[in-house]
């Protein structure tokens, strides 16, 4: 299903980019529905999709117990696809029936290496995830 760029354009994430790169992103995401209980990404397993809420709830689990939820459009699961080792750190799973956005990490990979400034614009807020939620990784909460 093609991705509308206004839909890009409502996600946090793409706040800072251009008409023209909201466009490159948009061609590379797909929409996907999810039922409830559906696992859509596996601590340790190969990180090759990275996820975009657009409605519905998830749970995203780490070791030791440790859990966050994402109920709001636009909060991203699955940053391991775009940082090395490429492996997930965390299990997510559709706790409601919901729509994702799905984006393969290597296409990505791919569009950010040969454009540097789009790659500084989406690098700093996936780092930015990455940190508000390294806590939950390393206990420190």
């Amino acid at each position: 299903m093609t991705v509308d760029i206004s839909l890009i354009e409502s996600l946090d994430i793409f706040a800072d980019l251009k008409p023209a790169e909201m466009e490159q992103i948009a061609s590379l995401m797909h929409k996907t529905r999810v039922t409830e209980g559906e696992v859509i990404a596996r601590r340790g397993n190969s990180a090759h999709t990275c996820f975009i809420v657009l409605s519905g709830n998830f749970m995203i689990s780490f070791n030791k117990g440790r859990a966050i939820t994402l109920h709001n459009k636009g909060d991203v699961m699955g940053c391991s696809a775009f940082v090395a080792p490429f492996n997930y750190t965390g299990t997510a799973t559709a706790l409601t029936n919901g729509e994702v956005l799905s984006m393969p990490g290597q296409d990505f990979l791919s569009l950010i290496k040969s454009d540097p400034a789009l790659s500084d614009k989406i690098m700093k807020k996936i780092n930015e995830i990455i940190s508000d939620r390294s806590p939950f990784l390393t206990g420190d909460i």
